[in-house]
């Protein structure tokens, strides 16, 4: 086929790929995890460097700022970052796209270490960066032996020969489940993300003061929105008692 028709048939075939699994894509790209895992840790920047309306001593940071630097921090919600809604949708958008390159990867990787490729063609073994052509005298059985000796005393494990089309090929490998160290990650970073969205959402802080003898049920916090200040109480559904207090 010539270059024109090649172009051809590549748009006809992903003018027929339909909505759906474009969408389903894009969300699988690799490239998309990477610019929401920036995009998310520019957010973390930004809560850390902007004083957050629920740290204490906010009023006064508050009031050191610039009317426009107000203005602009409010707008786009900097007081209160780790609760807007971007940051929300980033958290969730970003998780999504790790489950679905999980879902959509995980049956290659499985399907390389239960059932791996014996057998390639000896263009692709010449091309690979690592790669070297030698000549041994002997019959195939013996070259065959003496090759999967060299692998055994270098290392390599349960080395596999094959053969196809009348040549010889020796297999081995090592690390295998080093392939499924990205999983691990994966399910580390959705652990931290659905941790720290229920704890911003779910969460509650607060003051309880007893003396010895009392008990309560009931937390006050105190509530900041930019310049205003409210206290608020919220009862647990728990009481804790006070008995005892003692300095050593």
């Amino acid at each position: 086929k010539t270059a024109s028709a090649t172009g051809l048939d590549i748009r006809e075939k992903a003018a027929k790929e339909s909505i759906l699994s474009r969408i389903l894509k894009l969300f699988c790209s690799v490239r998309l995890g990477v610019v929401l895992l920036v995009l998310l840790g520019l957010a973390c920047l930004i809560g850390m460097l902007i004083m957050q309306q629920s740290v204490d001593g906010f009023s006064g940071y508050y009031s050191s700022l610039t009317p426009a630097q107000r203005l602009v921090y409010g707008r786009l919600g900097f007081f209160n970052i780790y609760h807007a809604w971007y940051f929300n949708a980033l958290l969730a958008v970003l998780s999504l796209n790790i489950i679905l390159a999980s879902v959509d990867r995980f049956p290659k990787t499985w399907k390389y270490v239960s059932k791996p490729n014996l057998t390639v063609p000896l263009r692709w073994l010449r091309d690979q960066k690592q790669s070297a052509s030698i000549a041994v005298d002997g019959t195939r059985e013996a070259v065959t032996e003496t090759v999967r000796n060299a692998m055994v005393a270098a290392g390599w494990r349960k080395p596999v020969i094959s053969e196809k089309n009348g040549r010889i090929f020796v297999f081995a490998q090592s690390g295998t489940w080093n392939r499924f160290g990205a999983y691990a990650v994966h399910v580390a970073l959705l652990t931290i993300f659905v941790g720290g969205f229920l704890t911003s959402q779910v969460g509650t802080t607060g003051n309880l003061a007893l003396s010895p003898g009392e008990e309560s049920d009931l937390i006050s916090e105190n509530v900041v929105e930019l310049d205003q200040v409210d206290q608020v109480t919220r009862k647990l559904p728990f009481k804790v008692t006070f008995t005892d207090i003692e300095q050593k």
